[in-house]
C-alpha cells in the first residue's frame, strides 16, 4: 500500500548538460501531472506525462525540471549590432551637446534594450530525451519509495484502529442479548401499571418479546462488520493501488454501524457504536491519502 504523499529528486549529467528534476505529490482523486519545463524542452512534456502515467496511478504531482548547459556550450545570446551602432551614435551626439567627457563603454551599450537578444535556438528532442527520461524516472522512483514508506506507516496505524473496531463489535455482541431482557422487564412493568392484578397473558407477552428481539437483533450486522474488517486487512496487504477499494469497504462498515445504532435501545451499545463510528471516520481520513 502506497501513500500519495512523497518527494523525489534526481540529477543526470551528460555531454549535453545536466538535467535536475524534483517532484512532489499530494492526495488527489485521479492522477494529475503538472510539469514545469525550460522553454527549450516544452515539446517533451507529452513524453514526460506518458512516462509518469506508467509509474503512478493517483495523486497530484508537480514536476520541476532544470537544465544547465556545460561550460563550453555555445552562447544562447547574440548582439544586435545595428541597435548598438544606433545607440552609440545617439550617445555621442548627447555627449557633444552636453559637453560630457565620459567615454561610452561596451557596458553602457549592453544594458540598453534590444542590444542583446536570445538566439533562436532549437534542440533535437531525440538527442536530449534519453537524459531527461533517466532524470524523470529516477526522481519518480525516489518519490515512489517515499510514498511506500508513508503507506507502510499508514497501514500500521490502520491495523491498530481495526483492532479497536473489532473489539467494539465484540462488545456489542456481548451486550446485545441484554436488550431483550430489558424489553421484557419494561413491558411487564408497563402491564402491571395498567392492570389491577399483574396477570398478563404469558403467551402473548412472550410473542411480543420475541417480535421485539427479532427487530432489535444485531448479530447479523456484527458478523458483517467483522467480515468487512477481515477484508480491509487483506486489502491493505495487496501490492496494487487499494485506496478506492478501502474507501468502499469503509462505507459498508459505516452502514453496518448505523444499522446497529438504529436498532439499539441500550446506552452501553449506543456508546460503543459511537466509538466504532469515530474509528471508521479516522480510517476514512487516512484512506484519502492512499493511492
Amino acid at each position: 500500500m502506497h501513500s500519495m504523499t512523497g518527494f523525489g529528486k534526481a540529477e543526470i549529467k551528460s555531454r549535453l548538460g545536466t538535467f535536475s528534476v524534483e517532484m512532489n505529490s499530494v492526495n488527489n482523486r485521479y492522477l494529475e501531472l503538472s510539469p514545469r519545463l525550460p522553454r527549450l524542452f516544452f515539446s517533451l512534456e507529452s513524453r514526460i506525462r506518458e512516462e509518469l502515467s506508467a509509474l503512478l496511478n493517483r495523486g497530484k504531482v508537480h514536476i520541476y525540471v532544470n537544465f544547465e548547459e556545460p561550460e563550453n556550450a555555445p552562447g544562447r545570446y547574440r548582439l544586435n549590432k545595428a541597435a548598438a551602432r544606433a545607440y552609440h551614435k545617439e550617445l555621442q551626439a548627447i555627449h557633444k551637446d552636453l559637453g560630457l567627457v565620459h567615454e561610452i563603454s561596451m557596458q553602457d551599450l549592453l544594458i540598453l534594450p534590444d542590444v542583446t537578444n536570445p538566439a533562436k535556438v532549437s534542440v533535437d528532442d531525440e538527442e536530449y530525451w534519453p537524459s531527461l527520461k533517466k532524470a524523470i524516472t529516477a526522481a519518480a522512483r525516489a518519490m515512489i519509495r517515499m510514498r511506500k514508506r508513508e503507506g507502510e506507516a499508514l497501514a500500521k496505524d490502520m491495523r491498530e484502529r481495526l483492532k479497536k473496531v473489532e473489539t467494539f463489535a465484540k462488545q456489542v455482541e456481548k451486550v446485545a442479548p441484554q436488550m431483550t431482557e430489558a424489553y421484557r422487564d419494561k413491558i411487564r412493568a408497563r402491564i402491571e401499571q395498567l392492570m389491577e392484578a399483574p396477570a398478563p397473558d404469558q403467551d402473548r407477552l412472550e410473542e411480543e418479546i420475541a417480535l421485539h428481539a427479532e427487530k432489535t437483533d444485531v448479530a447479523e450486522e456484527c458478523v458483517r462488520l467483522k467480515s468487512h474488517i477481515v477484508e480491509y486487512r487483506r486489502t491493505i496487504g495487496l501490492k496494487e493501488p487499494v485506496g478506492k477499494r478501502l474507501n468502499f469497504i469503509l462505507q459498508e462498515m459505516n452502514r453496518e454501524a448505523n444499522t446497529i445504532a438504529s436498532k439499539t435501545s441500550l446506552p452501553e451499545i449506543a456508546s460503543t457504536v459511537i466509538s466504532i463510528k469515530e474509528e471508521i471516520e479516522r480510517l476514512r481520513e487516512q484512506v484519502q491519502n492512499v493511492e
